[in-house]
């Protein structure tokens, strides 16, 4: 499985995109932000985590 940061990363690129739904675009930004385009993600939540784990499979093989 890639790293919290890979996967931040890796959706960011979803952003902006009818690939996501209203509220994942706006998560995905969110998320990015807050950690800082990926490159801290250990402010994230355990629900940030897991909704992030479900966009990242959904979207990226391993």
């Amino acid at each position: 499985m890639a790293s919290l940061n890979t996967m931040v990363k890796r959706v960011a690129g979803l952003a902006d995109t009818k690939d996501v739904t209203d509220w994942e675009n706006r998560f995905i930004k969110n998320v990015v932000a807050q950690t800082h385009e990926g490159d801290n993600t250990t402010s994230l939540s355990e629900n940030q985590i897991d909704v992030l784990e479900r966009l990242h499979d959904r979207h990226f093989i391993d």
